[in-house]
């Protein structure tokens, strides 16, 4: 009898154990399913923090490197030197573009700076000569004029920014710096920015404008097929077929940016 019992017990003890590691493995087996998904949410997060890190480092390099080019900017030796870079454009452009974009030392984004500032600069100049006369501008409404004009002094440079924006998070097999991405987009934009300077030639004569209308639509164009060669050049493609997708695709980001930005009454 004291035998049956004791067998007895230890089969009981046996079936306790065994419910006990059913359970411990059930356990696990939660605990597996509960981590799965945190392991996914660590993914995301690593990935958005890399992305961050490289926002963070872009723009600190890139504050640096325009806070001590144009605190080495000379007025006539670098005006100069800028008027050489697009006549350089001029002569070559392609070839040139295909240089910028594959250069480390960043060695034209002095003119790509200077370039820009002229554009800004012009941009102002033509937006006062919209209003009546300087009086009109001080007297009525000034706060609102000096906005808009603000407004229209960086469109030119919100405009550069964004499209390389947009080219340097795209382009992520042949990866550039956004200094090198901004300077070759600069460039590609030469003949959108003389056409500018030319139009502050309307001021002098309006008859000017029926002439020079016409040749800053067909410097846009140009600067359009400039744009596609130096993305093109900075994606590191030789397929002009096969890039145009891309170039279709920056483009139409591009325009959708300018259209959120436009209900900010800033029109790049």
């Amino acid at each position: 009898m004291e035998e049956n019992e004791n067998k007895e017990e230890v089969i009981k003890e046996e079936e306790v154990k065994q419910e006990e590691t059913k359970n411990e493995t059930a356990e696990e087996t939660k605990e597996e399913k509960v981590e799965e998904p945190k392991k996914e949410e660590t993914k995301e997060e690593s990935k958005k923090n890399e992305i961050k890190d490289e926002i963070k480092n872009e723009t600190v390099k890139t504050a640096k490197e325009v806070k001590e080019t144009i605190k080495n900017v000379d007025i006539k030796k670098d005006a100069k030197a800028t008027t050489g870079f697009v006549k350089e454009m001029v002569k070559n452009p392609l070839l040139r573009l295909k240089e910028i974009a594959e250069d480390k030392e960043h060695k034209d984004f002095k003119f790509a700076i200077l370039l820009a500032i002229v554009w800004m600069i012009v941009a102002g100049i033509v937006s006062l000569t919209g209003y009546y006369s300087f009086e009109a501008f001080f007297k009525y409404n000034m706060g609102e004029h000096i906005l808009d004009l603000l407004k229209r002094i960086i469109a030119p440079l919100l405009g550069l920014g964004v499209m390389s924006a947009i080219v340097f998070f795209l382009n992520k097999k042949n990866k550039k710096s956004f200094i090198t991405v901004f300077t070759t987009l600069t460039a590609a934009q030469i003949p959108t920015i003389v056409a500018r300077v030319l139009y502050i030639l309307t001021l002098i004569s309006s008859s000017i404008s029926k002439v020079l209308s016409p040749i800053y639509s067909f410097a846009y164009v140009i600067s359009t097929v400039f744009s596609f060669f130096a993305i093109k050049a900075l994606f590191g493609e030789e397929d002009n077929t096969k890039f145009l997708k891309t170039f279709i695709i920056v483009e139409a980001i591009f325009y959708v940016v300018s259209f959120l930005i436009s209900y900010l009454q800033i029109y790049i």
